[in-house]
């Protein structure tokens, strides 16, 4: 068993389930949120003495993200840095009210700037709480999460495979929320490379005029694990498909109020789907492979991505997917046709992807042999702002595993 599982207390049922969730740093806060509860006779609420670590692990652990959350910094002596801590596990739909200790106007205003909804000074009464919940600063900026598409300068490239990598790691490795949208309506392959089974509920999300409910979206997705999900669909080959304008960009701005991350795999370079997305999009991620279309194609991507009125960050991914042989576009010339620097280039790594590919499984590298899962992380880094560890030395491997031998 687990080590760490055993040492974890464990989460009251209540709280796994909750719509309302309070941790409070004090027990009069407890019992002021206990009161606000039986007032308004909300059903589904937990409440319980802790501070932020507390409710970092009640979020890990819980089956579905709270409606809202209560949390607790007083004592914080960097509350900004604990409450980024905490969004890195709690969903961008949450309303977050934040309690503390301290009368703090540039606070307040810093908490506003990054999604919570307001900030009660202690002590605070059931009427305080109820007014927080119930109310919006026009101030606040509402959270929402990152949106990445992924678009190919050719066919064959490993896009689906590097952006379901990078979903993987983000859920794995830094507990994100991600939703995976496979835009080939007639049958895209990420379903398949994540192991699960299409439910078929993008046709449906595309066609209905309506904003997209919370009942529909949950009906649509598909669920690899409880941070992983995919959007995608598997029309008949002969079906024909318009897709009504507005259609892309109102769905995604449904889902990055919901998820950390929503990957978008592109699988066309032009028309109204694409420019929708792209227009939608923070990050617009173009992979090519070392060739002199893909670099022609390249110079075509970037100046169509430059002109898109969300102007998204646009980031040049170089994928090796073929055996590297003489006569193919060198690394270094390639960057020198586009005038840019590339990004991030992913090795030629046959095996691990086959393996990865075929049983719905991680990438994992080789031990000792930094490969595609090393080039996904560091891309995942540069994605959230994270740093990538330096390179560990030779003799400090070698002395590791003398030891654990």
């Amino acid at each position: 068993m687990n080590a760490l599982k055993i040492l974890r207390p464990t989460i009251p049922a209540a709280a796994r389930v909750a719509d309302l969730l309070a941790v409070f740093s004090d027990a009069s806060s407890v019992d002021a949120v206990k009161s606000l509860i039986v007032d308004q006779a909300i059903p589904d609420a937990h409440a319980q003495i802790g501070g932020i670590d507390d409710a970092i692990l009640l979020l890990q652990e819980l089956e579905r993200p709270p409606r809202q959350l209560l949390v607790d910094v007083s004592g914080s002596e960097m509350p900004l840095s604990d409450l980024a801590r905490l969004a890195d596990v709690c969903a961008p739909s949450v309303t977050v009210v934040v309690i503390g200790d301290r009368n703090d106007v540039g606070l307040f205003r810093s908490l506003l700037e990054i999604g919570i909804q307001d900030y009660l000074v202690k002590p605070v009464t059931a009427e305080l709480l109820r007014r927080a919940l119930a109310g919006r600063d026009a101030s606040a900026q509402a959270r929402t999460g990152k949106v990445i598409s992924f678009v190919g300068a050719r066919g064959g490239v490993g896009l689906t495979t590097i952006a379901v990598s990078l979903a993987r790691h983000l859920t794995d490795k830094t507990l994100r929320h991600v939703v995976y949208v496979d835009l080939n309506l007639h049958g895209g392959a990420a379903d398949s490379m994540l192991g699960v089974r299409s439910s078929n509920g993008l046709p449906q999300l595309l066609q209905d005029a309506r904003e997209v409910d919370v009942q529909s979206l949950d009906r649509a997705l598909a669920g690899v694990d409880d941070r992983l999900f995919t959007l995608s669909s598997e029309l008949p080959y002969d079906a024909e498909f318009a897709i009504r304008p507005g259609a892309i960009a109102g769905m995604i701005n449904t889902l990055k109020r919901r998820f950390h991350y929503v990957l978008v795999d592109l699988p066309d370079r032009g028309g109204r789907m694409v420019e929708e997305a792209l227009d939608a999009s923070q990050v617009a991620c173009i992979v090519a492979d070392p060739s002199v279309y893909a670099a022609r194609e390249c110079m075509r991507l970037l100046r169509f991505a430059g002109e898109r009125s969300g102007d998204p960050v646009v980031s040049l991914l170089l994928n090796n997917p073929l055996e590297p042989v003489a006569g193919r576009v060198q690394p270094a010339d390639f960057k020198r046709a586009l005038g840019r620097g590339v990004l991030h280039e992913l090795p030629y790594d046959p095996k691990t992807l086959a393996r990865a590919e075929n049983l719905g499984e991680p990438v994992v590298d080789r031990k000792r042999q930094p490969g595609f899962a090393a080039a996904i992380e560091r891309i995942s880094n540069d994605l959230t702002g994270r740093e990538s560890p330096p390179p560990v030395p030779w003799y400090v491997r070698l002395s590791k595993f003398g030891r654990s031998a």
